[in-house]
């Protein structure tokens, strides 16, 4: 590997499933590489998203944040498929960060989205943002299009609005973005559902799928999923026995004390965990003292296979 593509793999969080695969290019901060079958994974910074080969053109999941870095997707989508426009994007939630800037991405593309996620992004009328020209509303729905079979999946609370997961049972490969990712991947949980996010997660556990693509860092084993899952399950534990135990939530050096002799025997080799992990238990601790959990409580999560 040479020196330029090592960079890039740092980059973009090369990852081995069967053997390591290859880095095929970079545009600017645009790294890109296959996953399997039709599906390819773009990253720029901590940032990761895929988009699909289709017959005609391509299919495109997110947008990334910036003007630019949605341009500098459109052209490495167009480095690795020169003669194959995108003519689709897929938004997997309403946040800016995932999915601005589609114009600047494709202008003529439709656009699909959660119903929930649209009618955040028509309310907000933020500068940058197109609504979806195509939105769904049932908790499974199918598409094929342009030769790409998958199915968009909404499977409860989880982050943001109408955040969904893009399924492809034929690569048995799950993308889903801003939930699961490896390690302490997370900082205060803004916009995060709390109460619902383990239940409404282990439901995508009923799908057949071994390789999780997700919307930050690198894409991990099914596995891997699981064991981050216990980590955020626990802390919903250590949240409120921090409370019981008069832990400031606001006292960063006692949580870190708390941290320290709670959590690292478990959880210290994760990554982040030396930034975050405080971070995860004060807002925890701060959903339970607001009465945050109580009132999602009166919305019992669906918790049934998918």
């Amino acid at each position: 590997m040479s020196e330029a593509e090592h960079n890039c793999a740092e980059h973009c969080g090369i990852f081995t499933i069967g053997g390591p695969l290859p880095i095929q290019g970079t545009y600017r901060d645009i790294c890109y590489q296959p996953v399997r079958d039709n599906i390819w994974t773009a990253s720029e910074g901590i940032y990761r998203t895929i988009f699909l080969e289709g017959t005609k053109g391509c299919i495109a999941f997110d947008t990334f944040g910036t003007p630019g870095t949605a341009r500098a997707y459109q052209q490495a989508i167009g480095r690795v498929f020169p003669h194959k426009p995108v003519h689709t994007i897929v938004y997997s939630h309403e946040h800016l960060d995932h999915c601005g800037y589609a114009a600047d991405l494709a202008p003529e593309a439709k656009i699909i989205a959660h119903d929930y996620a649209n009618q955040v992004i028509e309310a907000r009328r933020s500068d940058g943002q197109r609504a979806a020209t195509e939105t769904f509303s049932d908790e499974r729905t199918s598409y094929e299009i342009d030769g790409c079979y998958f199915e968009l999946i909404y499977p409860g609370h989880t982050h943001g609005d109408g955040n969904i997961a893009a399924f492809f049972p034929q690569s048995k490969t799950l993308f889903m973005v801003d939930t699961v990712a490896d390690g302490v991947g997370y900082t205060t949980l803004m916009d995060w559902h709390l109460a619902h996010y383990v239940p409404v997660m282990k439901r995508i556990l009923s799908l057949d799928w071994d390789l999780f693509v997700p919307g930050h860092f690198w894409p991990v084993t099914r596995q891997r999923f699981n064991e981050i899952l216990d980590y955020w399950e626990r802390m919903f534990d250590f949240g409120q026995q921090a409370v019981i135990e008069g832990v400031d939530p606001h006292d960063w050096e006692g949580l870190n004390r708390y941290t320290d002799e709670k959590l690292r025997p478990l959880y210290g080799s994760e990554f982040r965990f030396e930034e975050y992990a405080a971070m995860n238990l004060s807002r925890y601790m701060q959903e339970y003292l607001s009465g945050g959990w109580g009132i999602e409580g009166n919305l019992v999560p669906d918790t049934s296979p998918l």
